[in-house]
């Protein structure tokens, strides 16, 4: 399977957004609480989108050290 760090990001978003979002309703006071969560979640979404897009534009080539020493050899 490809792994790149811009999935192990996404695969750390997707895990610890859900206690990121628990441990800021416990600590953050009630009156900047709906600021603070909106801001939290719209950088969570543009982060999670940039390493979506970023992942996506990887080009994996599976045996590519063959594929460069057959080319070598074989130069048709």
């Amino acid at each position: 399977m490809a792994m790149s760090s811009y999935l192990e990001g996404l695969v750390w978003i997707i895990l610890l957004y859900p206690l990121s979002l628990c441990l800021i309703t416990i600590f953050v006071p009630d009156s900047v609480m709906k600021m603070t969560t909106r801001v939290f979640n719209v950088s969570c979404a543009f982060l999670f989108a940039f390493c979506l897009i970023m992942h996506m534009q990887i080009e994996v080539v599976y045996g590519k050290e063959l594929l460069d020493a057959w080319y070598q050899n074989n130069p048709q």
